[in-house]
């Protein structure tokens, strides 16, 4: 009878499980505030289009998602990039060669009203931004087959034009994220 009750127990719970994180769409819960999160299952990945002799800051990663606290939902688009950006200097995300009309960015998760990134950080020196989106710029990164990045870098001889590319054509995350 033991054995019985472990067995049921054991299938319920298997049948309990959650999606993996490299679904197209994930939704997870914040528990500190209490807000539902639905992203990508990974972000995507961008490839740094500008000379770096170091291996450590080749990629910077952006990812939309969406907050759904009670109900009220709001749209943010998340970017990190593995550089020390220059003073007052904002990503600007280039989708199929024409910029994305954003507004001011967060620097961290409260501006997005959740306890911490929805995304898996890739590097703790990363430089984070958060940027409030509305339905037209989400509907754009979902019509998406290539997404550029373009930051200004701290080097030696003052900033920097940093670039990070994708070429997301057959990648269809983006695309089944902005239409559910």
């Amino acid at each position: 009878m033991r054995f019985l009750t472990v067995l049921v127990g054991s299938v319920l719970l298997g049948a309990c499980a959650a999606l993996p994180d490299d679904a197209p769409v994930v939704e997870q819960l914040d528990s500190e505030t209490g807000t539902t999160i639905t992203r990508l299952g990974r972000p995507i990945e961008l490839y740094r289009e500008t000379f770096l002799k170091e291996a450590t800051g080749r990629f910077a990663y952006l990812g939309p998602f969406e907050t759904n606290l009670m109900g009220t939902r709001e749209k943010y688009v998340w970017v990190a990039v593995p550089i020390e950006p220059a003073s007052d200097s904002v990503p600007e995300i280039v989708v199929n060669g024409t910029a994305l009309p954003l507004g001011s960015a967060g620097r961290s998760a409260d501006f997005a009203t959740i306890h911490q990134s929805p995304y898996k950080i890739p590097t703790p020196w990363s430089a984070m931004y958060y940027f409030k989106v509305d339905d037209a710029v989400m509907a754009r990164l979902g019509e998406a087959s290539d997404v550029l990045v373009r930051v200004m870098e701290v080097g030696k001889d003052g900033p920097i034009p940093t670039l990070f590319a994708a070429k997301i054509e057959a990648d269809v995350r983006l695309k089944e994220f902005t239409t559910r």
